[in-house]
């Protein structure tokens, strides 16, 4: 049993105790456009309560009337048809009132590409032309975009997501809205925006959804994310370009104090140039992200002669003619040179390189 069966037999169950349901959203999208997806939500008029005597269940939303069906191993989410009550975050409805018809849970959604139904018999119920956009591969909110946008800023970052994931172009209502109400965005969690930007970063059309996004100057409402030359990137990408332009990593980010030291080092390393020797004093993080975004093939680090000084033929207890503090300056001179090709790593020639090292200091 695969992931849709399972799914079309909890919704079949769900219509023998008399309720309405659907398959509902990105599945039935991905469904109709052949991308491949277990990512399956499910809605209907049963409350949280009733589903729970129903099936074995996990309350991860029930303020939002959402619960995780646990089915023959399958998981999915589902929430009840529902009505939002106002907004006063930008992000989440201050209270919710379930509905008993699907309409009414339908229009409250983001966009119409992800307004789509499947019922029981696997047919695609389409109530707000969600299907009509599909084909025009357009992107556009269900109703008033300004009025979606005002309920959750965080879709306006999700417009670029499906730009970059399908590849589509945004209605033209819709991306005049975006332009009247981006700074909407200061009132979203760090933590959401870092997650759809990257979702930005890795799709197939990044490149267009990263030109839309500079253009309707979305970048100006976060810290230092610096115009672009090249649109194909990554949000990290992004960070290095700010670091190579002197525009430090803003604490709004919340990055890792380690994450920020690789992108420092990556960026310097960009700076100086990359040799094989700087991929090797650098380590494998901070070159790798020097390689992505220079658009280097990453196997300049996995043909490097040796990748630490754990792969020198000879260790540091070995050099016991050289005073303790310098055998690690000794051993990283032998490691340059046998990085550069210019000596076998050969524990004979390695300890004979050192010695006349040892006689220069």
């Amino acid at each position: 049993m695969n992931y849709l069966d399972a799914a079309i037999e909890v919704i079949k169950i769900l219509n023998d105790n008399s309720f309405d349901a659907y398959i509902v959203g990105g599945f039935v999208r991905d469904y109709i456009l052949n991308i491949e997806s277990n990512d399956i939500d499910l809605t209907s008029n049963a409350t949280p309560e009733e589903v729970s005597k129903i099936f074995e269940i996990i309350p991860t939303g029930i303020k939002y009337g959402t619960v995780l069906i646990d089915y023959k191993g399958f998981k999915f989410e589902h929430t009840t048809f529902r009505l939002d009550g106002s907004y006063s975050d930008s992000r989440h409805p201050k209270e919710v009132v379930y509905a008993k018809n699907v309409m009414d849970d339908l229009v409250r959604r983001d966009f119409t590409i992800n307004s789509l139904l499947m019922n029981s018999n696997k047919e695609v119920i389409d109530k707000l032309d969600g299907i009509k956009d599909l084909k025009n591969h357009l992107i556009k909110t269900i109703g008033n975009p300004d009025s979606r946008f005002k309920e959750d800023a965080l879709r306006i970052l999700r417009v670029f997501s499906f730009v970059s994931k399908l590849g589509f172009d945004i209605d033209k209502e819709t991306y005049l809205s975006i332009k009247k109400n981006k700074d909407l965005l200061k009132n979203v969690s760090v933590e959401r925006i870092r997650i759809e930007l990257d979702k930005i970063s890795n799709g197939l059309n990044r490149s267009k959804a990263w030109e839309l996004f500079y253009e309707l100057k979305i970048n100006e409402v976060f810290p230092n994310m610096l115009l672009v030359k090249d649109f194909d990137v990554t949000f990290r990408d992004i960070l290095i370009h700010s670091e190579l332009n002197n525009s430090k990593i803003d604490a709004f980010w919340q990055i890792s104090k380690n994450d920020v030291k690789q992108i420092e080092k990556a960026s310097k390393m960009i700076k100086e140039g990359l040799t094989d020797y700087s991929l090797f004093i650098n380590g494998y993080v901070s070159s790798t992200y020097a390689l992505n975004y220079l658009k280097l093939d990453l196997s300049l680090w996995d043909n490097l002669v040796i990748k630490s000084l754990k792969d020198l033929n000879i260790k540091g207890n070995e050099l016991s003619f050289i005073v303790k503090e310098k055998r690690s300056l000794c051993l990283n001179y032998l490691a340059k040179l046998v990085i550069e090709n210019k000596l076998e790593n050969n524990k004979e020639k390695l300890l004979e390189e050192a010695k006349k090292w040892n006689i220069l200091q």
